[in-house]
């Protein structure tokens, strides 16, 4: 046999050798009963999920029960761990998986019963079997999200295009949120991109909304300034609204004038009324005096109401100033009887 031929058949063999390690690996996760457990790289610039117990916000405990299910499953600014590595956990239940948990690889975890490990996962094809699970039928809202997490956490571009495809209009509309979610959360750019397509082209206001709040949370590209675009120009005044609101979330120096242009500009009293409510919503000192500019200010009457009832809501010193300052005014305006 020449060396070419060898190394046309090896060739051969390896084209076939994809799809039986896909099935290879899902049937080896199901092979037996209980939790099994496999690592993957970690998603760069991801803060890695854990379990915490908390007393006033301060985390006091670190470590996940897979079967208790107790604590805060999330990620947290206080914890120290630098993980590079997820570590992905399914219980299995007569062959088939019926839960799934992913951490960073030096979080505790513990289970009633051993927990078999599998080395040398290929990650596209955790994600395979991942974004499987998540489109089986079922009614718990958590087991969906459990799997689109730990789909975002994997450091490969497999997982952008699985929740990519589980965001498209096909699927049920609690599993695009999720993934849009998702995306803006852990898919960086790329994810951004995607969840930005929905939020300014899908039909549906509702799923537009939570793209948006999808695309508050991105990272690697400008999302505020694609918020502030939305703002202006989606057709639906709910949408604009909840636009306007994020942008308040967000603490970008921008948004105290971008929001005050909104109460000044927006042709729908609805919006400006949330563009007010959202000004209340700045950080620090930057509410009160966005809202002691618009009573100061050449702004619509129904603007200026809302200015006042959310100073009063206040109640901070300065707010209260305001407030006297205004019905002096008034008053000396009012003619004397």
């Amino acid at each position: 046999m020449t060396r070419t031929l060898l190394l046309c058949m090896l060739a051969a063999l390896g084209a076939h050798a994809t799809p039986a390690k896909a099935a290879d690996f899902a049937a080896d996760v199901a092979r037996s009963d209980g939790w099994v457990g496999w690592r993957v790289p970690l998603v760069d610039g991801a803060r890695a999920p854990c379990c915490y117990s908390t007393r006033r916000g301060v985390p006091l405990e670190v470590g996940c029960d897979l079967d208790a299910r107790v604590g805060i499953f999330g990620t947290s600014d206080g914890d120290p761990r630098h993980d590079t590595e997820l570590a992905v956990y399914a219980r299995v239940v007569k062959g088939r998986i019926g839960d799934v948990r992913a951490v960073g690889a030096s979080c505790p975890v513990r289970g009633a019963k051993p927990i078999r490990e599998i080395d040398a996962v290929v990650p596209a094809r955790s994600v395979e079997l991942l974004a499987a699970w998540a489109t089986e039928p079922r009614s718990a809202k958590a087991d969906i999200d459990s799997a689109l997490s730990a789909i975002a956490y994997h450091a490969e571009p497999a997982a952008t295009r699985a929740l990519a495809t589980l965001a498209e209009p096909k699927h049920a509309q609690e599993t695009r949120e999720q993934a849009l979610f998702w995306l803006g959360q852990a898919r960086g750019a790329d994810g951004a991109g995607i969840v930005e397509h929905y939020a300014t082209t899908d039909a549906d206001p509702d799923l537009r909304e939570h793209a948006i709040f999808a695309l508050s949370q991105a990272s690697g590209v400008d999302a505020y300034a694609r918020i502030l675009a939305i703002s202006r120009s989606d057709r639906s005044d709910h949408v604009r609204s909840q636009a306007l609101f994020w942008m308040a979330q967000m603490g970008d120096p921008r948004a105290a004038a971008d929001i005050t242009a909104a109460v000044a500009g927006d042709t729908s009293a609805d919006v400006r009324e949330q563009a007010v409510f959202a000004l209340s919503q700045l950080g620090d000192d930057k509410a009160e005096d966005a809202l002691i500019a618009i009573l100061r200010g050449t702004y619509p009457r129904d603007a200026k109401k809302q200015a006042l009832f959310w100073l009063g809501q206040s109640g901070s010193p300065r707010a209260l100033q305001a407030l006297d300052d205004v019905l002096a005014k008034a008053g000396a305006a009012s003619p004397s009887r």
